[in-house]
């Protein structure tokens, strides 16, 4: 399987010499990362070090990309040109504070006839991160992570490209929820890839909860569960904010 590994890249140039070798591991046909016109040359350089050490700089793609006034979150705006740029059907994206678990590559299998995503499970080492992996283990359940493999053609068929140019935030959560309409998804927990954010803020537990409600519709009682069992008060804040102002949903 020829596996096409996009991720965006805004100013992390710290973090690529951590990260961006675990790329690698997965034995992706090409990586592409997703930077702003004009890239910032920091992120260039640091790039260009890293993949000259591994000896992959012929499989690597730098492209630059122009903001788009008609997309909120400039965040999925980037992503999909790189999903645009992929030479192959199958496609991994993952994000810069990610290092990936070369053992995914054993699941990429699971891509085949209706299942046309598979999201693994990821863990920051914070200790809302050591939470959520304890209650993996626990309780194994169905998920979805901003960490995932998909078809370039039925994302292509499935995901409604004005209702994404309107969400602040959650794009991942957007594809999702458009192709999983039509397709069948998998939730591969038998994982350790590590998200290597410092810290969970509380915009990002506010629009987590946003989102559980403006696309997902996400009923209010696995919003109270996730929010009691992670910790995170701040995702029912959002939740109910979005709800109870009667935002539009996407």
């Amino acid at each position: 399987m020829r596996v096409s590994v996009v991720c965006p890249i805004k100013d992390e140039s710290h973090l690529i010499p951590l990260t961006l070798p675990s790329f690698y591991s997965v034995d992706p046909d090409e990586v592409i990362l997703c930077l702003d016109k004009p890239a910032p040359q920091k992120v260039v350089k640091a790039i260009n070090v890293v993949t000259r050490v591994l000896g992959v700089t012929d499989i690597t793609r730098i492209i630059e990309v122009e903001r788009n006034p008609e997309y909120r979150f400039h965040q999925a705006w980037v992503r999909r040109q790189g999903f645009r740029a992929a030479r192959n059907d199958t496609i991994l994206t993952t994000d810069i504070d990610i290092v990936l678990d070369p053992k995914m590559k054993e699941y990429f299998h699971l891509l085949k006839g209706d299942v046309k995503l598979v999201s693994f499970a990821k863990f920051s080492l914070t200790w809302h991160g050591m939470i959520a992996y304890l209650v993996q283990k626990i309780y194994r359940h169905k998920s979805f992570t901003g960490l995932y493999m998909f078809s370039k053609k039925a994302w292509l068929e499935t995901e409604d490209e004005d209702s994404l140019k309107r969400v602040p935030r959650g794009e991942d959560t957007h594809l999702h929820s458009y192709l999983t309409k039509k397709y069948r998804d998998v939730f591969v927990s038998d994982v350790k890839n590590i998200v290597v954010r410092p810290k969970e803020s509380r915009k990002y537990q506010y629009l987590m909860g946003w989102n559980r409600w403006v696309i997902r519709k996400t009923p209010l009682w696995r919003v109270l569960t996730s929010s009691f069992l992670y910790f995170r008060p701040f995702m029912l804040v959002g939740y109910l904010r979005a709800r109870l102002s009667h935002v539009e949903t996407v």
